[in-house]
């Protein structure tokens, strides 16, 4: 899990600082690598982008969790200490591939290309369904008394945000099924079937599977530890 969540912040903040240039944030210093800074606000921009895009909840809740010690220890990087001390990594090794001249590589661009087009649509749904997804506690306690023996020793409060980061899941899917629908109703899609059989026929069909749209992360994937 804690990969997981690494890889994610790798993604997310490689490519802000791949778009950006300098400290457009503002603020005061909070650490310094040589002459560049980072800033307070640049840091807690990074925080909660990050921290959003994982939990998806407000910056109110998500310092309720950096207060919980079973949250820390699933997620360091909820300590803005660990967060900061991962985006000074980071920005060490980011100068360095600048100075190597790393952003002159073709590939290396278009998969920048692949990770704007991505964060752009899971912002999007995010922020789009926000409001239109509600979790009710009956439907909570209803999958608990289900799955009682599968939160066997589990908190309460972990099994419950486990479920409605589940339900939550569940219900974004079919809002995301509804508008690519609605928008392949709207849009004339057409494909060169012919130039796209060359390229599928050195691919097993296994590998010629139709991929799904990215979807906001979430952090667990499997029901908390005991």
């Amino acid at each position: 899990m804690k990969t997981k969540i690494l890889y994610s912040f790798i993604a997310i903040t490689i490519l802000a600082m791949a778009i950006s240039c300098g400290n457009q944030y503002g603020g005061k210093w909070i650490a310094k690598i040589d002459d560049e800074t980072i800033t307070d606000n640049e840091l807690n921009a990074y925080y909660y982008a990050q921290m959003k895009s994982i939990y998806n909840l407000p910056k109110e809740e998500i310092d309720k969790l950096a207060q919980d010690p079973a949250q820390l220890e699933r997620n360091p990087l909820l300590n803005k200490n660990n967060f900061l001390e991962q985006m000074i990594q980071q920005r060490l090794v980011y100068k360095k591939a600048i100075d190597d001249g790393t952003l002159k590589n073709e590939e290396l661009q278009t998969l920048l290309d692949i990770s704007k087009e991505g964060l752009v649509v899971q912002y999007y749904i995010r922020e789009k369904f926000k409001n239109d997804i509600s979790i009710a506690p009956q439907e909570v306690e209803m999958i608990y008394n289900q799955q009682r023996a599968r939160f066997k020793g589990v908190p309460i409060d972990q099994a419950e945000m486990y479920i409605k980061q589940q339900l939550f899941q569940q219900k974004l899917n079919m809002k995301i099924k509804e508008l690519v629908d609605t928008l392949r109703d709207e849009k004339k899609i057409e494909k060169n079937m012919d130039l796209l059989r060359k390229e599928l026929s050195t691919q097993s069909p296994m590998q010629q599977a139709p991929q799904q749209i990215p979807q906001p992360q979430q952090q667990m994937q499997n029901p908390p530890a005991k």
